[in-house]
């Protein structure tokens, strides 16, 4: 079957079920859900067909049951209850607000939930760490911090700024920064650095300046295990940029590089930097040698592997060897944004145009970074597609992209890195990509301005299936489903829509293996 004739026919089977009254979980039918224990290694695949989901007040629906694979195996339940989704930690602890409190559960562990904050503000995850601002005063940008990770617990820190970019945590968990002591002005702060378990918490740059039209931005983060940091004093714009290396006892800077622009680009092992000078020049620093590389340079990515790094100089992409300068040009005109590169950096999805008047709307290019490409791969002329939240497959062998979109969903489009497209389905909310070509995705919305709002989650694997299997039907928070940090298991709220309410199971946060 052709894409547009396996377009046009799953279209009907949305129709012709749209009235249905039925429910299809990850497992099949309700009297299959036990929601307790795993599902095996890798999952097994579930039996039967796949039923419509949702209710006909809604209108949310499944697909049909002869060209579909089935669903997938049976859930287990984390917690029951009208919870609602707010991440995951890279060491698969499930975060989720229940009542006025915010809970931290292990995935696929019979441990009781621990609390991590008992006022849920805007909660950010950084690896195995959890910022919680609560309160936040917007006005003055100030909320109450406290931070959490399994190892140390919930710490309350107090008062300090809220900002998304000054803080961060080591890949291992043991160790993050944060913000304290801001001054009234917001033009200065202390960065702090602390153990997860608070045994350690002190100044590790004192009255750090703040971004303002004197001052630059702070960029900061955690390569590994070392902490890097590009900051200005209050009130100039010349930055430095330090590393911060623990022995065991002490935190031992190494400055990167003076009077350069904050921004900065490591390689995976954090032995190699690029930065910009404040005239723009790309600079690449290794065991302190500085080695020129071009003039211009806008933003630089310096490749995992430390070999090559690749930047732009206008609305080009260029790629340059390092230590040794050889620029070259990838992309010689209409490299305006970057939108994603794949894991190994060998493939630049960008966008030429991007507009606002529909939310954020974009032109979609693919192009190849190893060398020149006079005509990189248009996959969407003029400025309509609309990124979901993954972009690349894992595997980095396709693009996800949507286009027509309408408070329902759009069109997902499954393409190849040659620009040939291999999929494409109607009315799709939201994309995470799963390991390898498996993505999960949410559809077949209910009307909006009928509560609740639900639509199904599915699962396809895109390089081998043309159909998707069904996670669970009339699924809750239809954009804010989560995968663990491996892409093996979906984590997703249940509505409850068409289940006996005395049921334990009736609703709350679930889990499924994927295949």
């Amino acid at each position: 079957m052709s894409t547009s004739a396996r377009t046009i026919a799953r279209t009907k089977s949305i129709i012709s079920f749209a009235l249905l009254l039925a429910f299809s979980a990850c497992g099949g039918s309700d009297d299959t859900i036990s929601g307790t224990g795993g599902t095996g290694q890798h999952g097994s695949g579930g039996t039967g067909g796949r039923g419509a989901a949702g209710q006909d007040s809604t209108g949310a629906a499944g697909g049909d049951t002869t060209d579909n694979p089935g669903t997938l195996g049976t859930p287990t339940q984390l917690t029951s209850g009208s919870a609602s989704m707010v991440g995951m930690t890279s060491d698969d602890w499930v975060l989720y607000r229940l009542a006025d409190e915010l809970y931290a559960q292990k995935l696929g562990s019979d441990a009781d939930r621990e609390l991590v904050a008992d006022q849920p503000g805007n909660t950010l995850v950084r690896g195995k760490v959890v910022f919680n601002f609560a309160n936040v005063d917007w006005t003055a940008n100030v909320g109450d911090l406290s931070i959490w990770t399994h190892a140390g617990g919930a710490q309350e820190i107090g008062s300090t700024t809220y900002s998304e970019t000054l803080i961060s945590a080591s890949a291992s968990g043991d160790f993050l920064v944060y913000t304290a002591n801001t001054n009234t002005k917001k033009t200065r702060t202390d960065l702090m650095l602390a153990s997860a378990d608070f045994s350690t918490n002190d100044v590790l740059i004192p009255e750090m300046g703040l971004g303002s039209d004197t001052t630059c931005s702070p960029s900061l983060g955690f390569v590994g295990e070392r902490l890097f940091v590009g900051f200005c004093a209050p009130d100039t714009r010349d930055a430095t940029i330090e590393r911060f290396d623990f022995d065991g006892t002490t935190w031992n800077p190494t400055v990167i590089a003076e009077q350069v622009l904050p921004t900065w680009s490591a390689d995976a092992n954090g032995d190699g930097v690029f930065y910009q000078t404040n005239n723009y020049e790309g600079y690449y620093a290794k065991d302190g040698e500085q080695s020129r590389i071009d003039a211009s340079v806008s933003r630089g990515f310096l490749l995992p592997d430390g070999s090559a790094v690749l930047y732009t100089v206008g609305d080009q992409l260029r790629r340059s060897p390092v230590p040794d300068a050889d620029p070259e040009p990838i992309v010689t005109t209409g490299f305006s944004e970057p939108v994603a590169f794949t894991s190994s950096y060998d493939m630049a999805l960008y966008s030429s145009k991007v507009t606002y008047d529909n939310g954020t709307q974009r032109d979609l290019r693919l192009v190849a970074t190893d060398g020149f490409n006079p005509e990189p791969i248009e996959l969407v002329a003029d400025p309509v597609a609309a990124m979901p939240r993954s972009s690349i497959t894992d595997d980095g062998k396709f693009v996800l992209f949507l286009t027509d979109v309408e408070p329902t969903g759009g069109t997902l489009h499954v393409v190849g890195m040659d620009g040939g497209e291999v999929l494409s389905f109607p009315g799709v909310l939201d994309v995470l990509a799963a390991r390898g070509s498996g993505i999960v995705f949410t559809d077949h919305a209910s009307d909006p301005d009928v509560y609740p709002n639900v639509a199904d989650l599915e699962y396809i694997d895109v390089a081998s299936m043309s159909e998707p299997m069904l996670v669970e039907g009339a699924v809750l928070d239809a954009k804010n489903f989560q995968l663990d940090a491996r892409g093996e298991h979906v984590i997703y709220l249940r509505s409850g829509v068409d289940r006996d309410t005395d049921d334990p199971q009736h609703d709350g946060v679930f889990w499924c293996e994927l295949p």
